[in-house]
Parts: structure tokens; sequence; C-alpha cells
């Protein structure tokens, strides 16, 4: 196998904001030799340009670039990112607290931490989780955990295919799939065409159990300067995931057929919390299926 020198680690870009989360964190014992050839470092890819945006360490000079063109227009980016990683976990733990013991993942990323499972597990010890991806470069570092961790699935499934999901044998036999599940689209629907992502969120709404719960956050155009949008999404054609940015009525669509719990769809920096919207607008909501 044809192997290529791994690129020295970075810093992260800067400190987190005064009451973020801390982000220092590396899942690999130590610095790999070599990237598996399915991975295109010749293009940026969103799961390696959010690990930056975080402070993750899991990343290449293209990611790191992409994320400074966007950068130089919206200097606040890391703190969007952070953001949306504090709705992730506010929203686990809303869903836990409302009594879910079981949770998919989609589009899950880069293993960071506090992820998944660790929220959930701190409120329901016996909670499980599907973590659902089909990014080569995150299936790699899944790959590298193999470690025992109870409760924890990692599946390889392109989230735009529900019942091929829902229906693998290893998900099923990990999950009970006649009781709520907590289904996580968090800063992945961006990446999901606008109506195929309304049929796609459809079809899991009529697979799960009454009961179940919906966590979206999607990155909105509302508020947004037009130029900023311009750029995102200019910045991101260049990868092979291109940014579909939403009106708020069409972020409001994919919740469908659900009840939203408090405080409703509101920017992810206010769900649960209180703090100060951000340049890039990102909407966030918990839904639950009737």
């Amino acid at each position: 196998m044809t192997t290529q020198p791994h690129e020295p680690p970075t810093e992260p870009p800067t400190e987190p904001p005064t009451g973020q989360i801390a982000v220092d964190w590396s899942w690999t014992a130590s610095e790999q030799e070599w990237i598996p050839p399915e991975i295109d470092i010749s293009k940026p890819s969103a799961a390696r340009m959010y690990d930056f945006a975080l402070g993750g360490k899991d990343n290449f000079a293209i990611d790191r670039q992409a994320v400074h063109e966007v950068g130089r227009v919206i200097p606040d980016l890391q703190a969007c990112a952070q953001a949306n990683r504090g709705f992730l976990i506010r929203a686990v733990n809303a869903m836990a607290e409302l009594g879910i013991e079981q949770f998919i993942d989609l589009g899950s990323g880069i293993p960071t931490s506090p992820n998944v499972h660790e929220v959930a597990q701190e409120v329901r010890p016996g909670a499980k989780v599907v973590y659902v991806d089909n990014d080569p470069i995150v299936m790699t570092y899944n790959r590298a955990l193999r470690a025992p961790r109870p409760g924890v699935l990692a599946l390889d499934h392109d989230l735009r295919q529900p019942h091929g999901i829902l229906d693998d044998p290893r998900l099923r036999a990990h999950l009970d799939p006649d009781r709520p599940v907590g289904l996580l689209f968090v800063a992945v629907l961006h990446f999901v065409r606008r109506e195929m992502a309304i049929k796609v969120v459809e079809q899991y709404r009529r697979l799960l159990p009454a009961g179940s719960y919906l966590a979206i956050s999607a990155i909105c155009s509302d508020g947004m300067e037009p130029a900023s949008v311009e750029l995102l999404e200019k910045v991101y054609d260049s990868s092979p995931t291109p940014l579909v940015v939403r009106s708020r009525s069409q972020v409001e669509q994919l919740f469908d057929g659900t009840e939203l719990i408090e405080p409703g769809l509101v920017d992810a920096t206010q769900w649960k919390n209180d703090e100060n919207p951000l340049p890039i607008r990102i909407l966030g909501g918990v839904g639950r299926i009737v």
C-alpha cells in the first residue's frame, strides 16, 4: 500500500471564547504516519474544516485554508462552530432528561469530546448511541477507536438512505427499534439539497416510533449579509459537500410532523442558553414526533 506522510499537528486557531466548550483533544494515540488512500487531501472536507474550527487537530492544510477564507469575512467562524456544538450538547441532554435512552447521530463527523454518548450517559448511564457517517476520514478515526465503549456503535452509511440505516442488522441489534430514539441532524442538513432534505427527514419521521425526537441545526440566511452567504457557498463549492443555506421558513419545514419543545426554533446560541447571535446564523430546535 502506498503511504503518504501525515502533516505535522497544528495548534488550534485561537482559544475558545469565554464560556464555550474546551476542545483540547486528540482521539489518536499518536500521530499517524500515513493517510489512507481513500482520503482526498486535495479538496477541503466539511468534517475536517469543522474539526479545525472547533480547535481540533485532525485536519490538513487545504481545510485550514478554506476555514481562513471564510474567516477573512466572518471572523467569528470558530465561535459559530462552538455555538453549534453547544446546541448539540444541550439538545442531547434535554432529550435524555425527557427519557430518551437511545440516539442516532447522523453525519457525526470526526469524534470530539464531549460527544453524544458522553453527554447522554451522564443523564442515562445505560444510553446507547449509533454514530453514522460516510466521510472516509471520519470512519478512519472511528475504526481507530476499537477499544470497547459501552453502548456505542459506528456505522458507515449515507444519511440520505433512511431505510438502509434503520434496517441495518447491526443497528437493530444495538438499539430497540420499538422504543423512541433521539435522532440528530446537527450541522449536516445544509449539505443536503433543499427538497431532498425535506423528503429524507420525512422518511425518518415516518419510520421512527412515536415519541421519538428530532434535533436539527442548520445555517439560515435570514439576518445574514448576502455577501457572507455567497462566500460560504463559494468556499464549500470546492469541497465534495456543497453548502445549502436555507431561509427560516425552509428550516421550519424540516420540523413538519413534530411538536417543537421549548424554546422552539431559535438561534443555536440561544437554545436553552443565553448568548448573543453570531454572524453566521445557525437555527436549532428539537421536535417530538407525534
